[in-house]
């Protein structure tokens, strides 16, 4: 179990990746596991993938299917935030778009900063600043940071423009903000790193659909220097989210647990026991030899 960190890159596409100088993003995929074929959600407007990635229902059934922010989301639809709260487990929120807000029901969030996009030149390092020194003090059991600075600039200057690269460098240079704010301190060592893009085009090339989204997921408990080359659904993020903060999914979530993203578990060597008959006879204890540690002792009949 560990806290995790969730940074959603909004208009990020994997062949963009490939293009840009993101060293930041490649040391997360030395260290951890790299998925290029993250399977995204129809409509992919931001929105409806937002609300997909928390409750893992398609959006059909939790009811928002547009970026307009007007539909409420259905009551039946769980969202890892929620599952937070009941768990009595801190979350906060980092964004730039007000239509956001739907991602969080009311009471949910323990902290929430909202920062207008379109009052700052590089929103995305503004919005890491103010979500590292969150992470310092507070250290919340799950943080999502939504960086829209990609997504901008695919919108008004194409997804494989200048700017739109240039977007993509802004944004690892936000999550190396982040990471290093965490190792200052030395709480890289308890939170795992979820990165993910969203925001797919509604028809996609045949270049981008076998591309997909990119996925890292980096950080205690997990792979390291592991690809997957299989396509993930979207809807297997909340349950293995779910899974890195030591919670069980929700029963209604349709997602499974990305597996093979985690480490093998080890089962713990055993001392043979004997029944008390001038056999051996286990001592339960912390493996080692010595008062406190398992340690075998012959017992007679």
């Amino acid at each position: 179990m560990s806290k995790l960190l969730c940074v959603i890159v909004d208009g990020l596409r994997a062949e963009t990746l490939a293009c840009a100088h993101v060293p930041c993003f490649d040391a997360l995929a030395r260290e951890g596991v790299l998925c290029r074929h993250l399977r995204p959600v129809r409509p992919g407007l931001t929105l409806p993938t937002l609300v997909s990635l928390l409750t893992s229902l398609p959006p059909e059934e939790h009811g928002v299917l547009a970026n307009s922010g007007a539909a409420a989301v259905s009551p039946h639809a769980l969202s890892l935030i929620s599952l937070l709260r009941y768990r009595h487990q801190t979350s906060a929120a980092f964004y730039s778009n007000d239509r956001l807000r739907l991602l969080f029901p009311s009471g949910s969030l323990q902290t929430g900063l909202l920062i207008n996009s379109q009052s700052i030149r590089n929103v995305d390092h503004e919005l890491a600043e103010h979500a590292a020194i969150h992470l310092q003090r507070e250290q919340p059991d799950f943080c999502l940071v939504h960086l829209e600075g990609t997504g901008i600039a695919a919108t008004h200057f194409g997804p494989g423009s200048n700017a739109c690269l240039e977007s993509v460098e802004q944004a690892d240079r936000a999550l190396g903000l982040l990471r290093e704010h965490l190792a200052v301190v030395g709480l890289h060592r308890d939170y795992a790193f979820l990165v993910l893009g969203c925001g797919a085009p509604e028809r996609p090339s045949a270049e981008t659909a076998e591309a997909g989204l990119p996925l890292l997921l980096s950080g205690p408990g997990l792979r390291q220097g592991h690809r997957i080359d299989r396509p993930v659904s979207l809807l297997d993020l909340a349950p293995t989210m779910a899974a890195l903060l030591g919670l069980a999914p929700h029963p209604d979530w349709q997602g499974r647990v990305a597996a093979d993203a985690f480490l093998p578990i080890r089962p713990e060597p055993r001392t043979p026991a004997r029944p008390r008959n001038g056999r051996m006879t286990a001592i339960p204890g912390n493996g080692r030899t010595g008062e406190h540690g398992r340690r075998a002792i012959l017992t007679k009949p």
